[in-house]
């Protein structure tokens, strides 16, 4: 048994295919191909043209930052600094509602400060956003929202505010003049003109409010 043991040994690679020794040079020894984290870069119109600031994961460090700046952009990297920012502490809420829940601190984030070689200016921002479908994607978080909203359980036990709103604004018309006032019968479209006992009904009037 040993000794299968000790055959299989030596079949197995001890080093993967491709590897890089210690002696190799720095642009070598770690390759970027495809990244699998997220770098955001953040406007900073304080800082100088040759820096930018920059969210990166908390396992990135500073080696992996200036590699990752020269192999994915081709941008050469004099210094960079780091911290990491601590989240304040907040409750969890449950069921939406503020103030109840255990406390926790949300996960920390990592700010990365990069002085490069060259210098970089931000483009000025777009002033309209319809190319982008800005308002269509903000109705499209509201309704979202609202439709979570509906679903909790608590969601019975709140006040109507849509149907309160749309009642205020048709008495508002009402009472301006703008919208004539109707009975509910002539509303609905009802019929009132049938024979009651053989006599002919008549319809009550428009202006009457029984």
């Amino acid at each position: 048994m040993v000794r299968k043991l000790t055959q299989l040994a030596k079949k197995v690679p001890t080093r993967p295919e491709g590897w890089v020794g210690p002696g190799a040079p720095l642009e070598a020894r770690k390759q970027v191909f495809l990244p699998d984290f997220t770098v955001a870069l953040i406007r900073t119109p304080f800082l100088p043209p040759r820096y930018a600031s920059f969210y990166v994961p908390l396992h990135l460090n500073k080696l992996d930052m200036r590699d990752y700046m020269q192999r994915a952009y081709g941008v050469g990297v004099l210094a960079v600094r780091s911290f990491v920012e601590q989240q304040k502490v907040t409750r969890m809420k449950s069921k939406g509602r503020f103030g109840y829940g255990p406390l926790r601190r949300p996960q920390s984030k990592k700010r990365m400060t990069v002085e490069m070689k060259e210098p970089f200016v931000w483009p000025e921002a777009p002033k309209e956003m319809d190319k982008w479908e800005k308002d269509q994607y903000y109705k499209a978080a509201k309704w979202q929202q609202e439709m979570q909203d509906a679903q909790k359980p608590e969601a019975p036990m709140l006040a109507p505010t849509k149907e309160r709103e749309s009642y205020a604004a048709e008495a508002e018309k009402i009472l301006s003049g703008e919208k004539p006032w109707r009975p509910t019968w002539q509303a609905l479209g009802l019929n009132y003109d049938r024979s009651v006992g053989g006599k002919p009904a008549t319809s009550p009037k428009a202006g009457s409010r029984s």
